[in-house]
């Protein structure tokens, strides 16, 4: 495997965030090719239809693709941690590698996560796209079980884990490492950007917020990456968010977590009629 050989890709329907500059600057750094791309397809069944665009538009030209959603950011630019994993990956005859789901901060987990992949240019690559595609999650959500996989989370996640368990062969071509070394979570973070390889801002929420609070640890901007870089790397936008907005927007965050709480205890009412 040579760095020309893999391509960082991320995307979806739209830009949301300024991740894309994060990772954009991670794959010159290490030499990998990024491809930040606009998966529209005809007749597409579900939000997550752009993702599998991406990916399958990419693999016939390079050996690995590396997908990442459009709300994870590198934290780790320094380290070969990527080329370690795919380099075992190659020499273990796998053909994808992902990270466990960890525990999130309401006690929340899955198998698998799928914010970051490594896919590798093989057929059983292809055949697991194809066969994640064509599940329907109206009727994965009737059969999932919870303690075996965790949270279902209505998503290709779901679908990529269900195609992985009903196929045994796809299951041992892929290795499932630990989160640090490719899809943490910001309360895993202690020290230093070096905890973890990535962070994944995942789930419901202001996520713009959440970008902004973990930046502000590190004394860093909602691209995540130190001046220096961004310097290296001539760009010229550069983004904080402003404490005023900062303010606004957790007291937004506050009252719709408030709202869902009131919900919920409501729901749990008319269910049960009880209180506790």
């Amino acid at each position: 495997m040579t760095p020309s050989a893999v391509c960082i890709a991320s995307g979806g329907d739209a830009i949301r965030f300024r991740s894309y500059i994060n990772q954009a600057i991670y794959a010159r750094e290490r030499g990998f090719s990024y491809h930040l791309g606009i998966g529209l397809s005809r007749g597409a069944r579900s939000p997550y239809e752009p993702k599998f665009v991406v990916i399958e538009e990419m693999l016939p030209h390079f050996e690995w693709v590396v997908w990442m959603d459009d709300d994870v950011y590198v934290t780790d630019m320094a380290h070969p941690h990527l080329e370690t994993l795919l380099r075992e990956a190659e020499s273990s005859d796998a053909f994808l590698v992902l990270a466990e789901g960890p525990v999130e901060t309401h006690g929340g987990w899955t198998r698998i996560n799928t914010g970051v992949m490594a896919l590798r240019n093989d057929p059983r690559t292809w055949e697991l796209l194809a066969d994640a595609r064509a599940v329907n999650l109206d009727e994965l959500r009737g059969r999932w079980d919870e303690e075996e996989f965790g949270v279902f989370t209505n998503g290709d996640q779901d679908t990529i884990c269900w195609s992985l368990h009903v196929k045994q062969h796809l299951l041992v071509g892929t290795r499932i490492v630990s989160h640090r070394l490719l899809n943490s979570r910001p309360h895993y973070y202690e020290q230093s950007l070096e905890d973890a390889f990535a962070v994944h801002f995942c789930g419901a929420g202001d996520k713009m917020l959440r970008v902004a609070q973990f930046a502000g640890r590190f004394g860093l901007g909602q691209e995540l990456v130190g001046e220096d870089l961004l310097d290296r790397w001539s760009v010229r936008r550069r983004h904080r968010m402003a404490r005023t907005e900062r303010a606004a927007r957790t007291a937004q965050e506050r009252a719709r977590l408030f709202k869902r709480r009131v919900q919920r205890k409501i729901d749990f009412v008319r269910a049960t009629r009880r209180w506790k």
